[in-house]
């Protein structure tokens, strides 16, 4: 086994843990030397599609919505800032702040945000900002997203 071939392991290994630890299914396994992807649909508990993306040095959480990126070789926290952001979104601790144009289906700028302090006084701190065009657009329209199992789809059992 090569070098790559431990780093697509190990990656792999990352994957199925965060998923697992969750419920939460996951869909395809694209393995080359140096990339992996597994997918996270939509389902009971994660209300937004996911890809979990290594590729060689880099990991990546992609979205509709945002795409983060964890250098491996740049910073040596890469690892543990993907698996917070990553845990972050599907527990709702982490919201997605998105900002629109005018007609636009899909947001130009999201900021993956974490809450300080208690309840409802709490602030919104960034932990990580994407953007597809310049930061500074114009915008048209913000939205908040936060994921949590929805409402009707609660497992009802027999007595």
């Amino acid at each position: 086994m090569d070098f790559s071939d431990w780093h697509a392991a190990r990656a792999r290994a990352l994957f199925t843990v965060l998923a697992e630890r969750h419920a939460l299914r996951t869909r395809g396994a694209d393995a080359g030397p140096d990339y992996l992807e597994l997918e996270l649909p939509v389902q009971y508990g994660l209300r937004i599609a996911l890809k979990l993306v290594w590729a060689r040095d880099l990991l990546l959480i992609r979205s509709a919505l945002f795409t983060a990126e964890f250098h491996l070789d740049a910073d040596a926290e890469a690892e543990a800032k993907f698996i917070e952001t990553l845990e972050g979104l599907v527990t709702g601790e982490i919201r997605l702040h998105l900002f629109y144009w005018p007609r636009a289906r899909r947001p130009y700028k999201t900021l993956l945000q974490r809450a300080e302090g208690p309840g409802e006084d709490a602030t919104w701190r960034t932990v990580y900002t994407w953007f597809r065009w310049l930061p500074w657009s114009p915008i048209a329209r913000e939205d908040v997203f936060v994921n949590a199992p929805a409402a009707h789809l609660r497992v009802v059992g027999h007595a």
